[in-house]
């Protein structure tokens, strides 16, 4: 190393070390400010707990919210890739570090945290609803292909597809639609949307998707109906409770069992 090298290193480890600082915070943990930048371009901090833990304190996961992605994330096929390789973990609303066993483990948590919410695209609020369906039978589509057990030797994809896509059913003169394709040709699987519309369109939608199943009932009192939502509390009181009365199952897809239930429902003859 020559003179010129020298001192371009030791202004560059200079700057990376000075830029590190901390602070005392709530509950007696201390938020270090590190030379990453988030998204923003701001330095992204991280929190040192009483306890010894080393935690995000929920800010990545809110600038996901932000951004209106918390479908895409929660469904996001590379999540448990992406923790393992950067060493995250999530516990409830928060990103932590999973394994304190190097500094390079620390170095790749904070990096891993900072890059996050650059994997997904701001939405505005009007298609949130539209891409609630095809968010849905992405994530049961790749979970029939790599995690349901009985999943066909013999082109797992084709038959995932087969299931996964949308149905139409003539009768009487009227259509009937069911938002995938179960085994099971008595089955509709109705993907309930538009969360972040108005509470008049939400009960508008719920009352709409429950009007196929009650018409084919009429005809064929062996079918059923399950209802996938992301979250029902963020529909209407009585809306809610007319999906618990008519729906023989409902998944919301916001708990993480809700994928292979959904994928159970869908594959079951």
């Amino acid at each position: 190393m020559n003179k010129n090298q020298d001192a371009l290193f030791s202004k560059i480890k200079e700057a990376i070390c000075n830029s590190i600082e901390y602070s005392l915070v709530r509950k007696n943990a201390i938020k270090v400010t590190t030379p990453y930048l988030d998204w923003m371009g701001a330095p992204v901090s991280i929190y040192i707990t009483e306890e010894g833990h080393i935690t995000d304190g929920g800010q990545t996961l809110n600038q996901i919210s932000s951004l209106r992605a918390n479908e895409d994330f929660e469904f996001w096929p590379y999540k448990i890739d992406y923790f393992e390789r950067y060493n995250i973990q999530q516990i409830r609303g928060s990103l932590d570090l999973c394994y304190l066993d190097s500094p390079e483990g620390i170095l790749k948590y904070v990096q891993g945290i900072s890059r996050l919410p650059t994997f997904f695209e701001a939405k505005p609020i009007s298609d949130t609803e539209d891409k609630f369906p095809q968010t849905v039978r992405r994530a049961i589509l790749d979970t029939l292909i790599n995690d349901y057990p009985e999943r066909p030797r013999d082109d797992p994809i084709g038959w995932a597809l087969n299931l996964t896509k949308p149905r139409s059913i003539k009768l009487d003169g009227i259509t009937i639609h069911s938002d995938m394709s179960p085994s099971n040709k008595n089955r509709l699987m109705q993907i309930i949307s538009h969360a972040n519309s108005s509470t008049s369109d939400k009960r508008q939608h719920i009352a709409s998707k429950l009007l196929d199943p009650l018409l084919w009932r009429r005809v064929n009192p062996q079918v059923e109906m399950f209802a996938v939502v992301y979250d029902l509390s963020k529909y209407p009181n009585e809306s809610q409770s007319l999906l618990k009365q008519e729906a023989d199952g409902i998944f919301e897809m916001k708990n993480e069992p809700a994928k292979i239930r959904v994928a159970e429902a869908v594959a079951d003859a």
